[in-house]
């Protein structure tokens, strides 16, 4: 990674910025779709336990995790090659866009944590 890549860092993974967005981006598509399928099966879930219905809701956002890890790993590797072409291909398909680079001096506040409350974590 050159001098004016930043990355983010997190104890399991770093993450470089420009694409931080777009993993964030990614992981919010997945867990708005989570969501409308759940929504749209309230009826049919009605009958089932607390319980029943909470593993149900980790059993799809564990499912969508398995089909979003071969994409953010994609990302990831595209960023540490400096492949913009696989970065952009991957934000149009999951229509998000990835932060510009930092340059050096520029403020890190806008870092996040992956593993925030709701987002989808492999």
């Amino acid at each position: 990674m050159g001098a004016a890549q930043h990355t983010i860092r997190h104890p399991r993974r770093a993450i470089p910025l420009d694409v931080a967005s777009a993993v964030r981006g990614m992981q919010a598509a997945m867990d708005a779709i989570v969501r409308t399928e759940l929504r749209r099966s309230q009826h049919r879930l009605r009958s089932l336990t607390p319980d029943q219905q909470q593993a149900i809701q980790l059993l799809l956002r564990g499912i969508a995790n398995k089909l979003l890890h071969p994409a953010i790993r994609s990302l990831r590797q595209a960023a540490e090659q400096g492949d913009s072409e696989t970065i952009a291909a991957q934000c149009e398909i999951f229509g998000v866009a990835p932060l510009p680079p930092m340059r050096v001096g520029e403020d890190e506040s806008s870092t996040f944590a992956l593993d925030q409350p709701g987002s989808i974590i492999m």
